[in-house]
């Protein structure tokens, strides 16, 4: 699958607005500074699979999550040819930690 290309300068960013924090708000503001964002808000693996459809450019997860709640989009995302990143870090999440809590995250 191809990753979401902007056209006429619009950003598809899926995200939750149920958790919605200073954060996740943050980076979409950023994305508005050079582009107009549309908001989508669906449920946390349907906004994995946005990303592998290309239907949305980004998935920033900048609250708690759990590996359990991850894995299956994530591997989904990434056989799309998207990545899944630690947020502000080029390093991928990884499973199987003694902490079971997910570092906050971005799907691109």
């Amino acid at each position: 699958m191809e990753k979401a290309k902007v056209s006429d300068g619009v950003i598809n960013i899926a995200a939750s607005r149920s958790h919605l924090n200073d954060e996740t708000q943050a980076f979409v503001d950023a994305k508005k500074a050079d582009n107009e964002v549309n908001f989508i808000s669906a449920g946390s693996s349907l906004k994995f699979c946005l990303v592998a459809e290309g239907k949305a450019h980004y998935y920033p997860r900048f609250a708690p999550t759990m590996e359990w709640d991850t894995g299956a989009g994530q591997i989904i995302a990434e056989e799309s040819g998207a990545s899944v990143t630690i947020a502000n870090t080029d390093q991928p999440l990884v499973y199987n930690k003694e902490n079971l809590l997910n570092p906050y995250f971005l799907v691109q």
